[in-house]
Parts: structure tokens; C-alpha cells; sequence
């Protein structure tokens, strides 16, 4: 190859005479050694892409360790004419390494392996990669040589200009003076020439940058740009990997530039056709694995692999306001700006799976919470008419003491009347004794109109309205309304009131009707009785964290069956009674958030306990 240059990357002071491989520990197969020739930098982003992928495909699920020397053909910046010394060098080098394979990435690699492997590497095979296809027209293959070309796509990339450029007359394709900038343009003119012409076809070739520039600024709209490569320019300055022509010829540009170079599309430019490098690259790593496992080179065929990719940079038609409808079909579009919810379907769709089933959830909850509310209210409006039942037959029972407590004040009133009236006909009433007799019937009238309020309050139909309240208040107001009756039944009340018993929150009435309920049953209970046992125990006191209402007789009790069937609806052991009475009393005190129980006392008779929590607890 003319005007080739050679260099190798060598550690400084190193006595290459002596290299030797590591020895392998007993049993332990011999790693894959394999020499791996590059063109130019290894960053240049078309050796990145492709040597990556190459190397992936290498050591994926490989049977033995794979050992990669690298070498690099730089033809770009270091003088010619010193290549047999290079090739002595690498003899030297390799003299004592057992090399399995080599790998040439580029037309110049290839070249360089196939003049000196028979010195270097005697009967290694080679497998080259990154010659673009048609570069080896009347090349004659070495024995032990096989490989993969990259198809190039000129063409392609040629109509692709075209579609985005309706009506374009001339395109403008710009190359280097470097000998691989002019062996790609040849190859490009090569397929060009077989193709049919469509547009006009104009060179910006050998030019220095500033010249290039130039000219692509004064480009007209009726044109398009195909940018080749440009390693040197005409002035002799080489651009590394960092500092290539394209960007500054994109932003230059005032119509649209292509390029059938892959490793180019992330520089600027609209796109083009051309293969995808790290596609190449494994493809190559899969056939040098074939190679190092065994099969003979010779029997593999070289082929261009894998097809060219139409790519378009989104950016890039923002760029040049070019509509996207103007992108061939084949060609596909990317760094689109993507609504996120294409960005993140699968995300949005879980997304909105979860709010679909919590939103089913909450509609669950809000009705179930409805249903009980309203389950809660006929629960309440049900209470409240048993309650009203329960009270009207309480109330029935206690008929004699009710009778008794009205009869009082109004017999009072009547005898208070019967000796004013006397002492009126007798002329002996003066205004003082008058006076005292007014205020009798005054404070008599006062008590039975009291009497008539705790009954009606008592009897009334009532809403649940639960207050804070003092227990024994509300037990001492409860028993006013029994005592008459316990009177006359011969039983004993003996109230005991604990002072430290918590306020609660409960409904005045309904907490006095349970009391009553449970002071008339067992009064009931000891009714036979002998006199000295007819007593009934009601005592307050504090428990935990809340009150107790403690009422206990000395009567009969209850037998095992009835225990368990107590507070269950109807339950009586009465013969003329509803067996409501129990039950009320439990829904009652449930409503109030406590609880009721029952336990046989000793030696006999019965033990209700009522625990309600204290205000706030």
C-alpha cells in the first residue's frame, strides 16, 4: 500500500526480547491469544462502536480466557517508509507469545497482516473487519483468511437527500486528502457511476477547512451535502477523534447534510444509509470464535454483513425545517421528542391500572361505608323503637310507683287547700298563714310537675344523642324512679357511689333506662325471697379507662342454658314478659361503645357489670 506508515504502542523501556506469556496452572487450558490491528486512534467513535462489539462477541460464554494485544496502522501522523522496522519490532515483540488469531480491523491492517504474517504470525489465521465492501476488487485472498466487509451505501444515502430535498439539482460531497479519505471517495464514485444519476454531482475535495467552510456557506437551497470523511485537509492538518470537520460543516450548512457513515449520525447531521458498526463489529467477533474453536477459515466465506439502516436525527429536521412526512418509509426517525406517556407506556399503563383498582377500592369502601352508615341508622332508628317498648313496659310495671309519686304532691296540694278553705270559713286565716299555705301548694305542685318531666322524658320517643355525663347522677336520677316500687316489694336498694367514677359519653334516657331494666329484674329476682335477702346492690366505680355500673342480687340466678342465651332476642324467664329487656340493655350500651356482661353470684343470685369508656378515651 502507498505512502503506508506504521506505529505500535509500546510500554517505555520495556525489553521486548524477553516478553513471555504467564504460565498456565496445571490443567488449565492456554487462553485465546489474539493480536488485534486497528487503523489510526482507538477513539475514534467508528473504532469505539465497532471494536466494542467485537470484543463482546469474543469472551461471551467463552470456553477459555481471551488475551487481546492491540496495534495500531497510523498512516495519518507518522512518517512513511519505516514499516519494515515496525515489522521487525512486532517480530521481536511476539517471538516468545503463542498468538491464535489475528484480527484486522481496516483495508490497511489487512494489508499490512497480509505482507508480514508469514514472518511475524507463520500459519495464524485472519480475520479482517471494517474494509468497506468493494474495497477489495481483484484482491487476491491469502490462505487462512476470512472476514466481513461493511456495505456502503451511497446510494441510499444519495436518495435520501433527495427525498428531504424535493426538487434538488446538485448534491455536494466533501472528502479529505488523506489516503483513506480518497480510497472511500473512489469507492464512493465507483457505485455512484454504476447507479442511475438523479442529481448532479459536485466535489468539494483536498480543500482546507476554512476553504470548505466557505463553500458549503454559499451552498444554494436547491442542493444537499454528503459528507464522506475528512482525516486531513488540504492544508495538512489532521482532525482527531474530537475535533472532526462534520459538526462545524453542519452548522455551517443552510440545506441539509447526509452522510453514509453511522458513527457520523451523532455529530449533527441529518443521517443517512449506511450499517450499524457495532452490528459489524460483532459479526466479526462471531465468525473470529468460529475460527479460534476450530473451523477453517478458508471454508468461510467473505460477505458483506450485516444490511445498511436508514436513520434520520430528529433534531436535524427541526434543523432545516424539513416535514417528517418527507422521510422515506424505510428510514426510521430518531431522538423524536416522545410524549411520556410513549416514553413510559408500560410505566403509565401500570400506573393507571393502580388508580383504576384503587379507585374500584375506594368506591368499594364508600359503599360499604354507606351501607353500614345506613345499616348503622336503622340499627339506631330500631334501637331507639325497641328502647321505646322496653321503657313503655318498664314504665308499665312501674305503674304503682308512678301513681305513688304524683298522688303525693296532689294530696298535699289538697289538704293545703282543704285547711286554707277551714281556717277561710272560720275567719282565723291570716296573711301569714296564708302565705305558708301558698308556698306548699306552690312547691308541691313544682315536685308533681317534676315528676310529670322525668316521665315524659322517660316515655318520649328520643333520638340518640349521646352527652357527657356523670355516672352516679344518672344512676342516683334512675333508682328515684324504682325506689316506690322497691318499696313496696319490701326490697332494699343500696346504692354505693364511687366519686372517682369517670364523666362518660353517653344518652341521658337510654343509660337510665338500662339501670332501671337491670334494678327491675332484679328486684323481680328476689321477689321471693326471704325479707333479709331481698336487697338489690347497685355501685359505680372507675375501671381502666372508663366506668362501671355494678348491679347485683341475691335471687335464684340464672342456669347455663339461659347464660347462654341472656342477651340474645326474645330471651324472658318471666312468664308474661317481651324478652326485650336484656337485649335493649345490650344495644344500648353498645351504641355507647361498652359493654355488658353477666356472672353468677355467690352463693347464688346474679351480677350484671355495664363498662363504658370515659369521655376522650
Amino acid at each position: 500500500m502507498a505512502g503506508l506508515v506504521a506505529t505500535c504502542l509500546l510500554l517505555a523501556g520495556t525489553p521486548m526480547a524477553h516478553a513471555q506469556p504467564l504460565p498456565e496452572a496445571a490443567g488449565t487450558p492456554a487462553p485465546w491469544r489474539i493480536v488485534l490491528i486497528r487503523s489510526w486512534d482507538a477513539l475514534y467513535a467508528m473504532n469505539i462502536a465497532r471494536e466494542q462489539a467485537l470484543r463482546d462477541a469474543l469472551t461471551e460464554k467463552a470456553p477459555r480466557l481471551v488475551e487481546i494485544y492491540t496495534e495500531e496502522i497510523d498512516s495519518l501522523r507518522v512518517r512513511s517508509g519505516i514499516e519494515p522496522e515496525f515489522g521487525a519490532l512486532l517480530k521481536n515483540k511476539y517471538r516468545d507469545i503463542p498468538v491464535d488469531l489475528v484480527i484486522a480491523s481496516g483495508i490497511e491492517p489487512l494489508e499490512f497482516a497480509t505482507r508480514y504474517r508469514d514472518d511475524i504470525w507463520p500459519g495464524v489465521p485472519i480475520v479482517f473487519n471494517g474494509v468497506i465492501d468493494g474495497a477489495l476488487e481483484g484482491w487476491r485472498r491469502p490462505k487462512s483468511t476470512t472476514g466481513v466487509t461493511m456495505a456502503f451505501d451511497m446510494v441510499g444515502t444519495i436518495a435520501l437527500g433527495l427525498a428531504v430535498v424535493p426538487g434538488a439539482r446538485r448534491a455536494y460531497v466533501i472528502s479529505g486528502s488523506s489516503p483513506f479519505d480518497r480510497h472511500f471517495l473512489d469507492i464512493a464514485l465507483r457505485q455512484l457511476r454504476k447507479g442511475e444519476r438523479r442529481v448532479e454531482m459536485r466535489y468539494i475535495v483536498g480543500a482546507t477547512r476554512d476553504e470548505t467552510m466557505q463553500r458549503v456557506e454559499e451552498l444554494d437551497r436547491n442542493s444537499f451535502v454528503v459528507y464522506l470523511s475528512m482525516l486531513r485537509d488540504g492544508a495538512g492538518r489532521v482532525w482527531g477523534p474530537g475535533a472532526t470537520a462534520l459538526p462545524e460543516v453542519v452548522a455551517r450548512s443552510s440545506v441539509p447534510v447526509v452522510t453514509p457513515v453511522q458513527s457520523q449520525w451523532t455529530r449533527g447531521p441529518l443521517g443517512g444509509s449506511s450499517v450499524r458498526l457495532d452490528a459489524h463489529g460483532r459479526a466479526a467477533g462471531l465468525l473470529a470464535r468460529r475460527v479460534l474453536e476450530g473451523e477453517n477459515a478458508d471454508g468461510i466465506d467473505v460477505r458483506a454483513t450485516p444490511e445498511p439502516v436508514c436513520e434520520v436525527n430528529w433534531n436535524a429536521l427541526q434543523r432545516w425545517n424539513i416535514p417528517e412526512r418527507s422521510v422515506p418509509a424505510r428510514c426510521e426517525i430518531v431522538n423524536r421528542p416522545q410524549m411520556l406517556w410513549r416514553a413510559y407506556s408500560w410505566q403509565f399503563a401500570a400506573l393507571f391500572a393502580i388508580i383504576l383498582l384503587q379507585a374500584l377500592l375506594l368506591w368499594s369502601l364508600v359503599m360499604q361505608s354507606r351501607r353500614r352508615r345506613r345499616a348503622e341508622a336503622e340499627l339506631q332508628a330500631r334501637g331507639a323503637q325497641l328502647a321505646q317498648v322496653a321503657r313503655l313496659s318498664t314504665i308499665g310495671a312501674l305503674t304503682a310507683s308512678i301513681a305513688h309519686e304524683i298522688n303525693q304532691p296532689m294530696g298535699a296540694i289538697l289538704s293545703n287547700a282543704e285547711a286554707a278553705q277551714m281556717m277561710l270559713e272560720q275567719g282565723v286565716l291570716d296573711p301569714g298563714t296564708l302565705r305558708e299555705i301558698l308556698s306548699d301548694i306552690r312547691n308541691e305542685d313544682l315536685r308533681a310537675s317534676e315528676v310529670i318531666k322525668r316521665l315524659r322524658k322517660l316515655l318520649a320517643r328520643h333520638e340518640w344523642n349521646p352527652v357527657a355525663l356523670e355516672v352516679n347522677s344518672e344512676v342516683a336520677e334512675a333508682l328515684r324512679h324504682v325506689a316506690f316500687d322497691a318499696a313496696r316489694r319490701g326490697v332494699k336498694l343500696a346504692p354505693v357511689f364511687d366519686p372517682a367514677t369517670p364523666v362518660i359519653l353517653a344518652d341521658s334516657v337510654n343509660l337510665q333506662q338500662v339501670i332501671i331494666n337491670l334494678v327491675v329484674n332484679a328486684m323481680e329476682a328476689v321477689a321471693g325471697a326471704p325479707s333479709a335477702e331481698r336487697e338489690v346492690r347497685i355501685q359505680t366505680r372507675s375501671v381502666g379507662n372508663g366506668a362501671e355500673i355494678v348491679v347485683a342480687d341475691r335471687g335464684p340466678g340464672l342456669s347455663q342454658d339461659d347464660e347462654a342465651r341472656l342477651f340474645q332476642e326474645p330471651f324472658t324467664s318471666k312468664k308474661d314478659g317481651m324478652g326485650l329487656g336484656l337485649s335493649i340493655v345490650r344495644t344500648i350500651v353498645e351504641m355507647s361503645r361498652g359493654t355488658v356482661s353477666y356472672e353468677s353470684n355467690i352463693p347464688h343470685g346474679a351480677i350484671f357489670r355495664v363498662r363504658i369508656p370515659a369521655l376522650g378515651a
